[in-house]
């Protein structure tokens, strides 16, 4: 039996259609638990336009939960990249790589507790656990970049860049993601604590060596 076409509301509209739906049940639900058949029902689309735009659930997921974390990392390096460099002041620099990175983190918040969940409940098949490592990995090499780059350009030693980055990054994760828990109710409140951040990083990289 042929499979039955998309209505004609969605057709060419299939692929964000089934990306807006993923994400959203990926979150509500984790990865094993979430059917192509529940992503295709949600979308309003054919389940068979899932294997037509990704070809298997494991892609779908790359997609719609890990790239769009990806897709900013990448595009801030390529724009980091193509400019020079230790010319704005090291606290313009590091706002707009904290706020960037919290945008990006809180605007997938939900997708990103139910993968945290998923892995400490071992949820996540092994294929879908290293892209998420994958993703956060690229981050770190990043910002490891940049903050490295900036302290040469600007002769700021006596600190370890490693775990230097993750203190950082692990700041703008938590933020990101529990917020709320903090009583930060509003955009200005994780501005002021975004500007807080900035600030005590961009003191500590000039600390010099004793």
């Amino acid at each position: 039996m042929a499979a039955a076409k998309a209505p004609a509301s969605v057709r060419g509209r299939g692929r964000q259609l089934l990306l807006t739906a993923a994400r959203a049940i990926f979150a509500e639900r984790g990865y094993k638990g979430t059917s192509t058949r529940d992503i295709a029902e949600r979308a309003g689309v054919t389940e068979v336009m899932i294997f037509r735009h990704f070809g298997t659930k494991a892609n779908l997921f790359q997609e719609a939960v890990v790239t769009p974390f990806t897709s900013f990392i990448e595009q801030y390096l390529t724009d980091y990249r193509g400019r020079q460099h230790g010319v704005r002041s090291p606290y313009d620099e590091g706002l707009d790589l904290y706020t960037g990175l919290f945008e990006v983190l809180h605007g997938e918040r939900e997708v990103l507790l139910a993968l945290m969940a998923a892995r400490q409940f071992d949820d996540l098949p092994e294929a879908a656990a290293r892209q998420v490592d994958q993703a956060f990995a690229e981050v770190l090499t990043v910002i490891e970049e940049v903050v490295g780059t900036e302290s040469v350009e600007r002769g700021f030693s006596g600190f370890d860049l490693g775990p230097t980055v993750r203190a950082m990054f692990a700041m703008v994760l938590s933020v990101s993601l529990h917020g709320d828990w903090m009583g930060l109710k509003d955009t200005k409140a994780y501005r002021q604590v975004i500007d807080a951040m900035t600030t005590l990083t961009v003191r500590g990289l000039q600390v010099p060596e004793s």
